[in-house]
């Protein structure tokens, strides 16, 4: 489900470019305000990705079992 939120928010954001480069728009004070938001909403997702991310390896157990390692196991 996140990845596709910040899927859609990275169209959403390149169609809003698009569209102020293009000149076409009405008011590109609005452009860039919406613009704004939806980079805001992409940081503050990316970041708590992040940050879940650094707590679940936290909990992972440390590696117990070396010696098996060298065994060839085909």
């Amino acid at each position: 489900m996140l990845l596709y939120q910040l899927t859609q928010w990275f169209e959403e954001r390149t169609t809003l470019q698009k569209a102020l480069h293009s000149g076409a728009a009405e008011s590109p004070g609005d452009l860039q305000l919406r613009i704004q938001e939806v980079e805001d909403q992409l940081h503050s997702h990316a970041e708590r990705w992040k940050n879940a991310i650094q707590e679940a390896s936290y909990l992972q157990f440390p590696y117990e079992n070396p010696h098996l390692d060298d065994d060839m196991v085909l």
